[in-house]
């Protein structure tokens, strides 16, 4: 299979929202390696793929690395030897394999198109996040007022159930009552998403939590929710307030990097 076939590949998984890495040979010896500089494979969240870095165990290891670093979100470098020892080659050289995951798009889904949902939709798209707005009332969940966002849905909490959550997911709350928050956090509180946050005093939180304990919901779900979410900065504004939101959202996002859970919650 040929790069450009590998690359059609590449762009028709990336139209449907699939996840993939490439493999690419980046260095290899002159002797003794199957492939050379600049082979490439595709491989796909599923486990297939597509061309080959030269076959056999390291190929299978390569498959690997690939699904984890399309877990991990992280580019990776590795070295495969064809030395002869157990569980080696015997063609007697080595590679050097970079391993590029591309994953879709993070997805920032806001309950609410009230004062902060807007700031905080904008502020979602200038981070290159996919934006969902949710809103029972059409008059405030339009294209109109939220030009900018990839989907609007105009209904209450059970429009979240149209909604594929996965761990790619940023979930905020920021409607326009309390029952209507708490209806959404209940809609989501189990789902794979990546963050869950909700705008609330901490009279609203202890009053959440405690319905939540009493409508059965376990403690490892409780511990998952933001709330009230957002990094405290003395937020005033619905601009302020958006800010401090997405500020903790990027610490969610990146706490691989900065290598702390310190945001995970409070």
């Amino acid at each position: 299979m040929s790069s450009d076939d590998i690359l059609y590949k590449a762009l028709k998984a990336s139209q449907k929202g699939r996840q993939y890495a490439f493999a690419t040979i980046i260095e290899a010896t002159l002797k003794g390696t199957p492939r050379k500089m600049g082979a490439k494979m595709i491989v796909f969240d599923d486990g297939t793929s597509y061309g080959t870095i030269g076959g056999g165990r390291n190929e299978k290891a390569a498959i690997a690395q690939c699904l984890q670093a399309i877990q991990k979100k992280k580019p990776v470098t590795v070295t495969y030897n064809y030395f002869g020892r157990e569980g080696e080659s015997v063609c007697g050289g080595q590679m050097k394999v970079f391993i590029e995951p591309f994953t879709a798009k993070d997805h920032l889904i806001i309950c609410g198109a009230g004062h902060i949902a807007l700031p905080l939709s904008a502020m979602g798209k200038m981070l290159r996040f996919k934006v969902t707005i949710i809103d029972s009332r059409p008059e405030f969940a339009n294209k109109s007022r939220f030009p900018h966002v990839d989907k609007i849905i105009v209904g209450d909490h059970n429009a979240l159930t149209k909604i594929l959550i996965e761990p790619n997911a940023y979930v905020t709350i920021v409607t326009y009552g309390n029952e209507h928050d708490y209806e959404c956090l209940k809609a989501v509180i189990k789902s794979s998403a990546a963050y869950i946050g909700v705008i609330s005093s901490k009279p609203k939180k202890v009053k959440f939590l405690g319905r939540l304990k009493t409508a059965g919901i376990e403690e490892k779900y409780l511990k998952r929710v933001h709330i009230p979410m957002g990094i405290d900065i003395g937020s005033q504004t619905p601009e302020e307030i958006a800010v401090s939101i997405i500020a903790e959202i990027v610490a969610v996002k990146n706490k691989s990097y900065i290598g702390t859970d310190k945001f995970n919650n409070k």
